[in-house]
Order: structure tokens, then C-alpha cells, then sequence
């Protein structure tokens, strides 16, 4: 075991000794109180956002479920910038070039809590790094990384590059779900097939499609057959949206930018398909963080 793994590994060991203590309040009939059972913690949800061609906006949706699972859900949520080669996310939630990223705990062993930076919206953001001579990083350590961050993590969302490379299979190989991203192209649509098939033969489980920057003349028939051909659900169809562009050159999650917007209603209902809960009704997320 190299000082990298063995960093990594004492870091994991830590985290696990600090589990949450359960409660020990619960009452019996009997005057006797019986010791209260272990409670069993919940397992996190590991989901990989993935997609056979590059330019599908899969970015712009994992920081969108990210913030909002983060901040209208109130829930733990971690998004790792899985492209070890090709920083993208960081940008998308404000920032481009990071002192500590997830290179230098792959690469240096640095303590990971020092490359977790924390967005306005509660999202906890572990960036990769812009600079060319730490691409070096080994993709095959995603995994250890992940599994320590998921220890104290409801979600994890892991903004995979596309195609099959080796960051995307350990990006697959650290997940438990995974969500696919394509446009209303043959292009995307045969890459996302040959995406699918390797999930699956990972034995990960498909959540399903997002069809994404569609142009309005999708209909039923058309995602029947993209259904049928993926072998997977279609979870939402997000349109191609000026608002969502705007969002991106403002660094602001759309959902929380333009809420009304037509991509962001549609990019809620993926949420309440993800969560099995109805979208959260809170206090607009600009009026809450200026006190409005």
C-alpha cells in the first residue's frame, strides 16, 4: 500500500468511528426499559450522471440536482467533479481554479476535507483540478475517494466525462444508480446505447434518460421509441432554454436563478422522480440567502 492509499484509508477510518450515536429514548409498556436497537443507517445514494457524447449538458444537471437536493431538499449532498482531466463543474457553481481539488487528494494524499468547498445553496463541491499537470491523477482511485465522502453523505453526485474512459468506468464502478443524459440525436442516442449496455453489465442500476435541450417536437411516439431502443425510462425532458444559458454565464444553478423557467419546472420533476418526493414548496433560494 502506497502513502496515497494509506492516506486515504486512515481518513476513511476515521470518518467511520465517528458514526451517529442512536436514540435512546423510546418507551415500553414495561417498567423495564428495553435497550433501544442500533438504528440502522441509511444507505447514501450514489448516482453517476453519464452520457456517451460530449455537449449533452449533463454538467449544467448534475450542478442543478445538486443545489437543489441540497438546498430545497435539505439533504447532505457531496457533487465530485469526476473528470480528472477536464475540470467542468467547479465552473458551473462559481469558480474555475480551486487550490485543493480532488487530483491533490489523489496524487499529494491531502486530507480530503481540505478540496470540499461549500455553495450558498448548502451543495458541498468537490472540484478536479483546471491544471494540466495534474491530470496525471489515477481515475482508479475515484472510488476510495467516493466511498469515504459517502459516509457522511445522503447524496452523491458524480459528473462523469463522456465517453467510456477509465474516469467514466471508475466513476461507474463508485456509483450505485445512474442517470443518463442525451439529446434528440442519433449521435448521442448510439452512444448512450453502448453507455447503458456497459452500466449494466456492471450490474449498476439505470434510473433512466433525461432527454435534454429538445426543441419542442418530441411527442410520445418519439419517446417511446427512444425508450424501446435504450431499454430505459425517459425520467424528464428538459427544452433547450435562455434561461438556463444565462445561469451558466452568472455561475447560479438555473433552478435557483430562474425557478419559473421552463427548464427548471421540468428539471423538478426529475427531482421528485429521483427523491420520490413532491418538490419541496421553501422560501425562494435569493430571498432566503439575502434575507428578503
Amino acid at each position: 500500500m502506497n502513502m496515497v492509499d494509506k492516506k486515504l484509508q486512515d481518513i476513511k477510518e476515521e470518518v467511520m468511528q465517528g458514526e451517529i450515536k442512536p436514540e435512546t429514548n423510546a418507551k415500553t409498556d414495561s417498567k423495564i426499559e428495553k435497550p433501544a436497537e442500533k438504528a440502522k443507517p441509511k444507505k447514501p445514494r450514489v448516482i453517476a450522471v453519464l452520457s456517451g457524447k460530449g455537449g449533452v449538458g449533463k454538467t449544467t444537471l448534475t450542478a442543478n440536482l445538486g443545489a437543489a437536493l441540497a438546498y430545497d431538499y435539505n439533504r447532505n449532498v457531496v457533487a465530485v467533479d469526476a473528470n480528472t482531466t477536464s475540470a467542468g463543474l467547479g465552473l458551473y457553481l462559481g469558480e474555475y481554479f480551486y487550490k485543493n481539488t480532488i487530483n491533490d487528494v489523489i496524487k499529494r494524499g491531502i486530507d480530503l476535507s481540505e478540496a470540499l468547498y461549500c455553495h450558498p445553496s448548502g451543495l458541498k463541491l468537490l472540484p478536479a483540478s483546471a491544471d494540466i499537470a495534474d491530470s496525471d491523477a489515477d481515475p482508479k482511485k475515484i472510488k476510495q475517494v467516493v466511498d469515504i465522502v459517502s459516509t457522511y453523505s445522503d447524496f452523491v453526485l458524480l459528473d462523469c466525462p463522456p465517453t467510456l474512459g477509465d474516469e467514466t468506468t471508475s466513476g461507474i464502478e463508485a456509483s450505485n444508480e445512474c442517470i443518463v443524459v442525451v439529446n434528440p440525436e442519433w449521435a448521442s442516442l448510439l452512444e448512450a446505447k453502448r453507455t447503458i449496455d456497459y452500466v449494466s453489465s456492471k450490474k449498476k442500476s439505470v434510473l433512466g434518460l433525461v432527454l435534454n435541450r429538445t426543441n419542442g417536437d418530441i411527442d410520445e411516439y418519439y419517446v417511446k421509441n427512444v425508450e424501446e431502443v435504450l431499454n430505459s425510462p425517459v425520467l424528464a425532458i428538459i427544452p433547450e432554454d435562455n434561461y438556463v444559458k444565462d445561469s451558466i454565464e452568472k455561475r447560479v444553478p438555473v433552478v435557483h436563478l430562474h425557478p419559473k423557467s421552463e427548464a427548471s419546472r421540468n428539471m423538478k420533476v426529475l427531482l421528485e422522480k429521483i427523491t420520490g418526493q413532491a418538490f419541496p414548496k421553501r422560501k425562494g433560494f435569493w430571498q432566503t440567502l439575502f434575507g428578503m
